[in-house]
């Protein structure tokens, strides 16, 4: 398909895709304790850790759950009372891909993307997640909270368009469960969406991302990530739409990738951390 070059190294590549995100972190865990740093015992095994923590009070986040998903299984566990997060996984399944994410979860707060240079056999990736409590303004749409690709799985390169998991479908749909209470918030007329995504090339691609609901449906041209293949989006990145075009009972999110410079190709592209914030 098109091509994405992802080729960084080094602690330089690493706080580059870093600085494109609102924050990003390191993850996995089996929800036990153990000390970090240790490198996983078989080559045949990549590990992700992390110490996940309040952002606005900096204690530790305990019982959040870790999400990776992987070529052909989807890994999860849980932060200790500790906050820290250890999933050991094969390496075959993770390796091979530049910038991989996980996601960490909980009740109360915004999830939040887990970012590593790279998963790599005998070897352990560790980061700090800070999460941020979720305020009433914001909703998460359901499934808006782990990694996704869309696209027609047709992509070239093995250090090009390099995505974790497999395509998921070229249309997704994210309901907004909670969008009747939201936009019954005093003087809300808007809702904007924030997303993470990898790969996302709407400038030469029909990407959209649309909001459906019971007036009518209002769609958007979707976004660029840099070329480079990193993470990107977030709050940098708003998609603005009118409460008053979609209606103020029910509604959905649904992104679609579109064909590339008018041929049958479609853009393949990863997605994650979806918020809605109501103003």
């Amino acid at each position: 398909m098109l091509a994405r070059k992802v080729r960084l190294s080094g602690a330089l590549g690493t706080g580059l895709a870093c600085s494109l995100l609102i924050s990003c972190g390191g993850g996995g865990g089996d929800g036990g304790g153990g000390s970090g740093g240790e490198a996983p015992s078989s080559s045949e095994v990549a590990r992700l850790e992390c110490k996940v923590a309040d952002a606005a009070t900096g204690s530790a986040v305990a019982n959040a759950a870790v999400n990776f998903q992987a070529k052909s299984n989807t890994y999860i566990t849980q932060t200790n009372a500790d906050g820290y997060c250890r999933m050991d996984m094969p390496a075959a399944e993770v390796i091979g891909v530049q910038y991989p994410a996980g996601t960490v979860t909980k009740t109360g707060y915004e999830p939040q993307t887990i970012l590593c240079e790279a998963l790599r056999a005998g070897k352990s990736c560790y980061q700090e997640v800070s999460m941020n409590p979720l305020l009433p303004s914001i909703s998460i749409p359901v499934g808006g909270d782990t990694v996704m690709h869309l696209g027609d799985d047709l992509f070239e390169g093995s250090a090009n368009s390099q995505f974790q998991k497999p395509s998921d479908g070229v249309e997704l749909v994210f309901p907004i469960a909670d969008w009747a209470d939201k936009v019954a918030l005093p003087n809300v007329t808007k809702a904007t969406v924030y997303l993470d995504a990898k790969g996302w090339q709407s400038d030469i691609c029909k990407n959209l991302i649309s909001i459906s609901g019971d007036v009518g449906t209002q769609s958007l041209r979707g976004g660029v990530s840099p070329a480079e293949g990193y993470w990107a989006g977030g709050r940098q990145v708003p998609f603005v739409f009118s409460v008053a075009q979609i209606g103020v009972l029910n509604a959905e999110l649904r992104i679609t990738s579109g064909n590339c410079n008018d041929t049958t190709d479609f853009d393949d592209f990863e997605i994650n951390r979806i918020r809605v914030e109501f103003g």
